[in-house]
C-alpha cells in the first residue's frame, strides 16, 4: 500500500511540474545568452606537461582568463563560464558536468602540447592543433589521449566514476563512440578556431584532428573542442605561450574563431562597442520584419543586399519558443498578403547562406535562400 501511495504522490508532483512548466512557456522570455564554457586544462595537483621553466596548468589558466575577458568585452550576448579560475584540481567528469549544468553552447578545453623525453625532436616541435571527436578507432593520437586523460588516475575512486577506465592503448582502441550528434558542429567550430590560431596568432598549422579517445569530447553534449596551443617542451614556444603578448594573441584568435563560427549559424553578432537598443520597425511595405523570439530584427538601411534562409510559411504568427521553430534562434518573419514567412540568418554572401542551408535543411527540408535589401525581399 505504501508503494502505491508513494507512486501516486510522485505522479501528482510530476503533473504539477508539467503544468507549471507549460504556464511558464506561455510567458515572454528573455533571449538566451550564448554560453561559452572555457576549460583551463589540468590544475592543482595535476600540473599537466612540464616545460623547461613553466607548468602547463599555469599557461592554460592564463589564456583561459584572457579569453573570457576578451569575449565579455567584445560581445554583449556571450556569457562566459569557467571550469576553474584558480589553481585547483577539477575532475575531468566535473568539467563536463559544469558545462552541462551551465547549458553551454560551446565547450573549449585549453592545453599545451608536449612530446616524450626520448623524442629527439622534443625541443624543436611546434604548432597548434584543435582536436574534435571523431569516429575512427585508429592507433593515432593514443599518446595524446593517454596524456590528457591521465588526470583521471589522480581522482579518488576513479574506477567507479569512469567505469573501467584504465588509460591503456587497448582501452582506446576498443572504445566505441557514444556521442556523434555534435560531430558536424564541433568540426565546423574547430576549423574556424584553427584558421584564426594560424592567421591571427601566427602559429604553425598542425591541422584539425579527430580522436575518439579524449574523455571530455567523448562525453560532451554540445559542440566541443580541445586546443593544443603549442609545444611547451620547446623553449622558444614555451616563451611565447608564457608571454603576455602570446596569451593575448591566442585569446583573440579563439575569440575570432567563435565569432566566425556563430556567423555560420546565422547569428547576428553584436559587439559591446556598438551596443544599441533594438526597436521594432513597422513599415507600409510587404516586408514587415520582426523576430519570433523576443529579439527585434535588425533592419539594414544601407541598401546592402543580404541573404536569409526561409524555413516555412504560416497563416498565423508563431509565438516565442514554439516547437515549430525547432530550436532555431534568432528567427524573423516578413508578411506577404495574409501569410507570415519565417526566416533564419542574415548572410553577406550567397556562399555563406548555402553553407548554412545544409544544416538548416536537416530541420526544415523545404528551406530555401531569399535575397533581401533594406529588410525587403527581392524577387
Amino acid at each position: 500500500m505504501s508503494r502505491r501511495i508513494t507512486f501516486h504522490r510522485r505522479f501528482a508532483t510530476a503533473i504539477i511540474a508539467l503544468i507549471i512548466a507549460a504556464a511558464t512557456c506561455t510567458q515572454p522570455c528573455m533571449a538566451k545568452d550564448f554560453v561559452v564554457m572555457i576549460d583551463a586544462g589540468h590544475g592543482g595537483k595535476d600540473s599537466g606537461a612540464l616545460g623547461p621553466k613553466c607548468k602547463e596548468k599555469d599557461i592554460n589558466l592564463a589564456v583561459a582568463l584572457k579569453l573570457g575577458k576578451e569575449l565579455s568585452n567584445r560581445y554583449k550576448d556571450i556569457k562566459v563560464v569557467y571550469t576553474r579560475t584558480t589553481d585547483v584540481f577539477v575532475t575531468i567528469k566535473g568539467r563536463m558536468d559544469k558545462a552541462k549544468e551551465a547549458k553551454a553552447d560551446l565547450f573549449i578545453s585549453l592545453h599545451c602540447n608536449s612530446a616524450a623525453f626520448e623524442n629527439p625532436r622534443r625541443t624543436s616541435l611546434s604548432g597548434t592543433s584543435v582536436y574534435v571527436l571523431g569516429n575512427s578507432n585508429a592507433n593515432d593520437n593514443i599518446d595524446l589521449a593517454m596524456r590528457e586523460n591521465s588526470a583521471i588516475l589522480l581522482e579518488d575512486n576513479y574506477q567507479t566514476t569512469y567505469k573501467g577506465f584504465d588509460n591503456s592503448p587497448e582501452y582506446y582502441i576498443f572504445t566505441e563512440i557514444n556521442q556523434s550528434k555534435m560531430m558536424g558542429k564541433s568540426n565546423a567550430f574547430a576549423n574556424e578556431v584553427q584558421k584564426q590560431l594560424v592567421s591571427h596568432a601566427g602559429l604553425k598549422d598542425n591541422h584539425v584532428n579527430e580522436t575518439s579517445r579524449l574523455w571530455l569530447l567523448l562525453h560532451s553534449t554540445m559542440p566541443a573542442i580541445l586546443v593544443e596551443m603549442d609545444y611547451i617542451c620547446n623553449p622558444n614556444r614555451e616563451s611565447f605561450l608564457n608571454s603576455e603578448s602570446g596569451c593575448k594573441k591566442i585569446a583573440e584568435a579563439i575569440s575570432n574563431g567563435i565569432e566566425n563560427y556563430r556567423k555560420t549559424l546565422g547569428h547576428n553578432i553584436g559587439s559591446n562597442k556598438n551596443k544599441t537598443k533594438a526597436s521594432t520597425t513597422k513599415t507600409n511595405n510587404e516586408a514587415n520584419v520582426e523576430t519570433a523570439n523576443t529579439t527585434t530584427a535588425k533592419q539594414n538601411k544601407s541598401g546592402k543586399i543580404t541573404y536569409k534562409i526561409q524555413i516555412f510559411t504560416t497563416p498565423t504568427k508563431v509565438p516565442a519558443g514554439s516547437s515549430k521553430l525547432k530550436g532555431l534562434s534568432p528567427v524573423e518573419y516578413y508578411s506577404e498578403g495574409k501569410l507570415y514567412k519565417y526566416t533564419f540568418g542574415d548572410y553577406d554572401s550567397l556562399e555563406e547562406a548555402n553553407t548554412a542551408l545544409k544544416e538548416i535543411k536537416k530541420k526544415f527540408s523545404d528551406a530555401f535562400i531569399i535575397k533581401t535589401k533594406d529588410g525587403q525581399r527581392i524577387k
